[in-house]
């Protein structure tokens, strides 16, 4: 039933059309079925002396002028035959025009929804979801039910008129030659009902090893340099077979269920054929029907059983269609996060964390225990700590990428969790550890965070960031394409860009979530001084794991295994025992190294 309302809601701008083309189906079955009656009523009625109690047809023959007429010209017959063929043929136009129109807009609205749906879901949900599933969900769940909207649903009201108007119409004639005639159609139709069930499980099975097969390809497209560096080509070749190997499989499965299907559905119409066509002979003979009565039997009896039997084929798409409206609706009823709904207060740069505890929804232990920091606006503030220590957990939190499992967070003495989610991310700007770029120009890059900003704007943040001469050493200049993901820049490049990006939003508050690895000490250096040069008012939150990244800041908060174990300036833990002095030692070391 949820995917009926599904359909019905996503129909809803094409009502009217749906009617038409319902209208059309109808029509068309009239038509098609006036064309075996006119031939009886031909035969018997006009070629033959048998009196006929067609209303129509003899108020069609006494417009042309009677039966005398039309025996003197029986070209006439042609004309009408050829008349009901074109009629239904314009009907037949205008049913696959609205095949096209409902089902391209209707698709098309479901992507948009799905997109939007995406694009606005929590954080959380892209870390358990892998994007080649969602690709797929967006792309070939949605083209199933393009291709079921496209055919189907006309084919169905086609089947089912057919099967209805050409029943009363043997029945008014021969009502034992008409129960024969039928026999068969409750056998199709509920050995179809079970294969149905069987390919709705082979479908699903069969769709979810393409979203694998899907989700294999899209790593190794965005993962290719980490292939060619290891030379993994051959371990990545084989993994995809298998991939490749079982949805070859399984949608074996599903084409030899459908051929079962076919087979056993074919030798059971062509056997209720003959049984017609045998049992309407010896009526004929027997004169308790007449040729022309005859000729309607053997020509309605393939005209509902093929549209039945391929009601086999609609109830397999419908499986189809199904498991994918059921995919869609996994994700459409994850709920979208709420961006505009809560507080947009002015926000200077004062933060504090009051006991703040977290961990995530499939972790077991917390990674942050009760931490408690305050930043004052404007100060510069450094996060160290080992890897796995809680750093980029504190700055998700700040985002509210997540929430705190325990304490709260304060933005100008306002607690975090009040305030809208759209307007904290335009007041708090982050670096990400790994930057990503779109495949579009650096210039389209950079102003992602100020889409309205001009080319000064532009150029002023790239030489802040340090960026600048090597944008203007490319041929293009700013309008250089920087490929998928930013592949023809280096890392160190990219992630300079990335600052630029982050500067460019000129929000109050700062992150760079160790963002400075991939350059160099100089280049590091020369982006902390032109930082502190224009930023003087601006909270920046520096995560790094680079003591020449971090002596530069106001205060060092030292974290380990969640918790702060050390705070300080750069001077003052260096004087410290703790972790802080040891990472110094180490690192030290190294450089003279």
């Amino acid at each position: 039933m949820k995917q009926v309302k599904f359909i019905i809601k996503h129909l809803k701008n094409n009502s009217l059309k749906m009617v038409v083309l319902m209208a059309s189906g109808v029509l068309i079955v009239t038509f098609t079925l006036l064309t075996p009656l006119f031939f009886s009523y031909f035969i018997d009625t006009i070629i033959g002396d048998i009196p006929s109690q067609n209303h129509l047809f003899n108020f069609l023959v006494n417009q042309v002028g009677g039966l005398q007429i039309m025996r003197e010209h029986l070209w006439l017959a042609g004309v009408l035959l050829v008349s009901l063929s074109l009629v239904s043929g314009i009907f037949m136009i205008v049913r696959g025009y609205l095949n096209g129109a409902i089902s391209e807009d209707v698709v098309m609205n479901i992507r948009h929804e799905m997109f939007n749906h995406i694009a606005k879901l929590p954080y959380g949900v892209f870390v358990k979801h892998q994007s080649g599933d969602l690709i797929q969900r967006t792309t070939s769940d949605v083209e199933t039910i393009r291709r079921f909207l496209a055919a189907q649903v006309s084919e169905f009201v086609y089947a089912l008129s057919m099967a209805l108007l050409s029943a009363l119409i043997m029945f008014s004639i021969n009502p034992q030659l008409a129960w024969l005639s039928i026999i068969a159609l409750p056998i199709i139709f509920f050995f179809a009902f079970f294969y149905f069930k069987q390919m709705q499980r082979a479908f699903k099975a069969s769709d979810e090893a393409e979203a694998e097969m899907s989700n294999t390809i899209q790593e190794n497209l965005s993962g290719v340099r980490v292939v060619k560096a290891f030379n993994n080509e051959a371990y990545e070749m084989e993994k995809f077979t298998q991939k490749n190997a079982t949805f070859r499989d399984l949608t074996y499965r599903l084409i030899h269920l459908l051929a079962r299907y076919w087979a056993i559905s074919d030798f059971v119409c062509l056997l209720q054929i003959l049984v017609v066509v045998v049992v309407g002979i010896y009526f004929a003979l027997h004169q308790r029907i007449s040729v022309g009565q005859y000729f309607v039997f053997v020509s309605y009896v393939s005209m509902v059983l093929w549209p039945v039997r391929n009601m086999g084929r609609i109830l397999s798409d419908m499986g189809k269609v199904s498991v994918s409206i059921d995919r869609l609706m996994e994700i459409l009823d994850v709920p979208m996060e709420d961006v505009d709904t809560g507080l947009t207060p002015t926000i200077a740069g004062n933060i504090s964390f009051e006991n703040v505890s977290f961990k995530y929804d499939d972790g077991i232990t917390h990674v942050l225990h009760d931490v408690s920091f305050k930043i004052q606006q404007g100060e510069r503030i450094a996060i160290m700590g080992p890897t796995g220590s809680g750093k980029s957990s504190l700055v998700h939190l700040l985002l509210r990428l997540y929430e705190p499992t325990q304490g709260r967070i304060y933005v100008d003495d306002v607690p975090l969790d009040t305030m809208a989610l759209k307007h904290v991310r335009q007041n708090i700007s982050i670096v990400l550890q790994e930057p990503y770029l779109f495949s579009r120009s650096i210039k389209e890059n950079i102003k992602i965070a100020h889409p309205y900003a001009n080319d000064d704007q532009v150029a002023h943040v790239a030489t802040i960031a340090n960026i600048d001469e090597v944008i203007e050493s490319f041929e293009s200049g700013y309008d250089t394409l920087v490929g998928e993901r930013g592949v023809t820049l280096s890392g160190g490049q990219k992630q300079r860009v990335a600052i630029a990006r982050s500067i460019l939003a000129n929000a109050p508050v700062l992150i760079f979530d160790d963002s400075l690895s991939a350059v160099d000490a100089q280049t590091d250096q020369e982006i902390q001084r032109a930082l502190q040069n224009i930023a003087k008012d601006v909270t920046t939150i520096v995560v790094t794991h680079r003591i020449n990244s971090a002596k530069t800041a106001h205060r060092i908060l030292v974290i380990d295994q969640g918790r702060i174990v050390q705070e300080g300036s750069h001077e003052q833990l260096l004087k410290t025992p703790g972790l802080y002095q040891t990472i110094a030692k180490i690192q030290e070391s190294e450089d003279h190294a």
